[in-house]
C-alpha cells in the first residue's frame, strides 16, 4: 500500500496529540500525586476506586452505627447501676419497716420515699440521648413510660446494622428492663403493703425486690456482653477500614518519584515527536520545491 505525504503527516499530528495528552497526563500526577484525575483517565483504575469509595462509605456508616449503639448500651449500663441503687434503697426499707421498731407513722413516710424511688425509676426509663428515647424499643420519638409506669413503647428491641444484612441488639427496651424484670411490681408491691401498714405484705415484697435485683443484675451482664462485642466490632472494622484506605491509596496515588519519571519520559517522547514532524514536513516541503 503506498503511504503518502498527507498520511505520514496526519500520523505525525496524532502522535503530537497523544505525545501532548501524555504530558498533561503526567503532570497532572506529579503535582495531584493521583494515577487517575479523570474517570477517562484510565476507566479500569478509576472503576476499582469508585468501589473502594464505595466500600470505605459502607465502612464509616457501620463505624458511626456501632459508635452510637456502644453509647446507648453505656447509657444503659449507667440506668442499671441506677435502678440497682435504688432498688437496693427499698430493701433497706422494707427491711427497717418490717422490724419491731416501726410504726404507722414511719411506714408512711418510707411509702412516700418509695413513690420518690418509682418516679426516678420510670424517669430512667425514658432517658434521651440525642433527641431519641433509648429504651422505646423502635419507637425512639416519645417516652416509653407514662406517668403512671405503664409501658407504651415498641415491644422489640433497638438494633443496629453493623455489616451487610447484620442487624446486633444494643439495648433493651423498657419493658425487658423494668417491667419483666419485675422492678416496678415490687415497689409498688412495697408501696402498697407500707401504705396499708401490712407487715407481712412488706415482707413479701422484699421477696420480689430480690427477684428484681437478680434479673436487674442479669441484663447488666447481659448489657456488659454487648459493649464489649460492639467494642471487638469497632476494632475490626477500624482494621478493615485502615487496609481499605491503604489499597485505595496503592491504587489511585502515585510516589512522587514515579510521577516525575513518566512526566519526564512523556516530555522526551513529545520533544522526539516534534523533532521527526518538523523534520518529516521539512523533507516534504524541499520536495515539493524541486
Amino acid at each position: 500500500m503506498r503511504v503518502t505525504d498527507s498520511h505520514r503527516q496526519l500520523s505525525l499530528l496524532r502522535q503530537l496529540s497523544a505525545g501532548s495528552a501524555a504530558v498533561a497526563r503526567a503532570s497532572d500526577q506529579a503535582v495531584t500525586g493521583l494515577r487517575v484525575n479523570r474517570f477517562s483517565d484510565d476507566p479500569v483504575l478509576g472503576r476499582q476506586i469508585v468501589d473502594f469509595d464505595g466500600a470505605l462509605r459502607a465502612l464509616s456508616q457501620y463505624q458511626r452505627n456501632a459508635g452510637a449503639a456502644r453509647h446507648r448500651v453505656e447509657a444503659e449500663e449507667g440506668v442499671l447501676q441506677q435502678v440497682t441503687d435504688l432498688l437496693t434503697r427499698a430493701k433497706e426499707l422494707a427491711t427497717s419497716e418490717s422490724g419491731s421498731t416501726a410504726n404507722t407513722a414511719t411506714r408512711a413516710i418510707a411509702a412516700a420515699e418509695i413513690r420518690q424511688i418509682q418516679q426516678q425509676v420510670i424517669a430512667l426509663g425514658n432517658t434521651s440521648q440525642g433527641g431519641e428515647f433509648i429504651f422505646g424499643g423502635q419507637a425512639t420519638g416519645a417516652p416509653p413510660f407514662q406517668a403512671n409506669g405503664t409501658y407504651v413503647g415498641s415491644g422489640n428491641s433497638r438494633q443496629s446494622e453493623l455489616g451487610p444484612g447484620q442487624l446486633v441488639d444494643t439495648v433493651h427496651n423498657g419493658d425487658q428492663m423494668l417491667v419483666n424484670s419485675g422492678v416496678m411490681s415490687a415497689l409498688a408491691a412495697l408501696e402498697a403493703a407500707l401504705m396499708a401498714d401490712n407487715v407481712a405484705g412488706i415482707r413479701t415484697s422484699m421477696t420480689s425486690l430480690d427477684g428484681a435485683l437478680d434479673a436487674t443484675q442479669t441484663l447488666h451482664a447481659e448489657i456488659g456482653g454487648r459493649d464489649r462485642s460492639l467494642e471487638l466490632t469497632m476494632a475490626m472494622l477500624t482494621t478493615r477500614s485502615d487496609s481499605l484506605i491503604a489499597r485505595r491509596s496503592a491504587v489511585a496515588e502515585i510516589p512522587l518519584e514515579e510521577a516525575v519519571i513518566n512526566l519526564t519520559s512523556a516530555q522526551t517522547a513529545l520533544e522526539a515527536a516534534y523533532l521527526a514532524t518538523s523534520r518529516t514536513l521539512s523533507l516534504s516541503l524541499a520536495g515539493y520545491l524541486r
